[in-house]
């Protein structure tokens, strides 16, 4: 009801009304014989004006409307009613801001999608917070790095959420905008290192409403750095150890040891064994170089690996009949523990001899006491996995990720064993196993309770079946 009495159609009404009370009654004389005439002029006019007056109504409602639609996101192009060029105007402007205000606001949404999808699809994390420090975005890097979801981080305080708090408050990050580091475990439980930026958030006024940390994963960088000094380090120490004997043996040379040909043999014998040393792990290192820089070609053939295993088996039982010494135990027995039904893959037969060299000879080496070397095969859906288990020292469960390293080992002091090697051998196997297209893996119960090496070779039953005839025509051959 006051609604209508505040309307425009009412108003319009009682100012008819009175504009024909005030002309009336300025010529009214006491007669009442115009009065019919009067009420019907009176009604006349007041139609007109109800019709007037409800069109402009209609189009200043429609007017009222339409910026309605537009705060709420919709532009109704619909024509209104015709009424005053004013009011004709006001709309028209009206649907050109409206244009214009949908136009900003489809921009700003695709801007705000083309940064969330970059955000989504960063490696870095980010993360935002408002102006009191509490998470109010984390894109899914973020999340992955520190083994969250979105929930459990929303409104938690970015100092809490980065245990830092005893570094740091909210408020050092304002002044400081430090760059920290921080150790933590990823959703796939991985120790990862995390570098990590602040920036401020600014507004155009300037006004600070929040910071912004940028997460990025050292763990890749920081591992390559270390294998760098490490490597340096290691490289330097297997050198300098042998180049010192030699040095030494050869200044006792000049100084006359010479002339004692016993102690001159010995010393010459001692050179020659660091030399031919530092010629194997020079060997050894370009090995790797090429394999990093993916210059090793393998030259495969398609070959029944139960006659290859075979052959490299009675090779190496036959050096141990020959060759036993005060450092190789004659104690040794090699076991063969496959069928004999041929398994065709396609490998290079030189690089996986290495392999199976090196895996044993190691078997060899740490088992002071000799025993049992068993060799099986386990034919799979999509590889082949051989398995060489010793009964020797073992390998502490700590070690077993590491072996695999560059000049790593599990006995330090084997740097001046006897049976110390130049350490590489297991990063050559590893490396040569993975251009296969295959894995290796170790494991142990400990030590004293030996180790055994498995590693797996691409098997491809279609391929086989080309090969495998029911006839021995193409198994392989080794050259004696």
């Amino acid at each position: 009801m006051i609604k209508f009495f505040n309307s425009m159609i009412f108003k319009g009404v009682v100012a008819h009304l009175l504009l024909f009370v005030i002309l009336f009654m300025s010529s009214f004389d006491y007669n009442f014989a115009h009065l019919s005439t009067f009420i019907g002029y009176y009604l006349f006019s007041l139609v007109f004006v109800l019709v007037f007056l409800n069109q402009q109504h209609r189009m200043i409602v429609n007017v009222s409307k339409q910026m309605n639609d537009i705060k709420n996101g919709y532009l109704n192009r619909d024509k209104i009613p015709k009424g005053t060029s004013e009011i004709n105007e006001l709309y028209d402007e009206i649907l050109k801001l409206g244009e214009d205000i949908v136009r900003t606001q489809n921009n700003l949404e695709n801007q705000r999608n083309q940064l969330d999808s970059i955000l989504a699809y960063m490696v870095d994390g980010v993360i935002a917070t408002d102006r009191r420090g509490n998470i109010i975005m984390a894109n899914k890097s973020a999340l992955h790095y520190l083994n969250t979801d979105n929930d459990l981080l929303m409104e938690k305080n970015i100092v809490e959420v980065l245990k830092i708090e005893d570094q740091y408050n909210f408020y050092d990050l304002l002044e400081k905008e430090p760059e920290v580091t921080i150790e933590t475990h990823d959703t796939g439980n991985e120790a990862i290192s995390l570098h990590i930026k602040f920036a401020l958030f600014r507004r155009e006024s300037g006004f600070i409403s929040g910071i912004i940390a940028v997460l990025h994963d050292m763990t890749e960088q920081d591992k390559a750095e270390r294998e760098r000094r490490l490597f340096v380090s290691n490289v330097s120490h297997e050198l300098r150890t042998p180049l010192t004997s030699v040095k030494a043996y050869l200044e006792a040379l000049e100084d006359g040891a010479i002339e004692d040909k016993e102690t001159a043999s010995s010393f010459i014998n001692v050179s020659l064994t660091e030399t031919n040393r530092m010629i194997r792990m020079i060997s050894d290192l370009l090995t790797l170089s090429r394999m990093d820089q993916d210059r090793i070609v393998l030259n495969k053939e398609m070959i029944n690996l139960i006659a290859f295993l075979d052959y490299q088996i009675n090779r190496l039982d036959q050096i141990l009949e020959t060759e036993s010494n005060d450092l190789i135990s004659s104690n040794f027995t090699l076991v063969r523990k496959y069928s004999e039904q041929p398994i065709w893959v396609e490998i290079d037969t030189d690089k996986i001899a290495q392999v199976i060299d090196n895996i044993i000879g190691n078997a060899i080496k740490y088992s002071p006491k000799g025993g049992t070397i068993t060799i099986s095969v386990e034919k799979r859906e999509s590889d082949v996995l051989i398995s060489i288990s010793d009964q020797g020292m073992g390998i502490p469960k700590s070690d077993l990720l590491k072996i695999f390293d560059r000049f790593y080992r599990v006995d330090n002091a084997s740097r001046n064993s006897k049976v110390g090697g130049t350490g590489l051998g297991l990063s050559i196997v590893h490396d040569i196993v993975k251009i296969h297209g295959g894995t290796i893996f170790a494991s142990s119960d400990g030590e004293g309770k030996g180790t055994t090496f498995s590693f797996t070779l691409p098997y491809s039953l279609e391929a086989a079946d080309d090969w495998d005839d029911g006839t021995d025509e193409f198994e392989f051959e080794g050259n004696e």
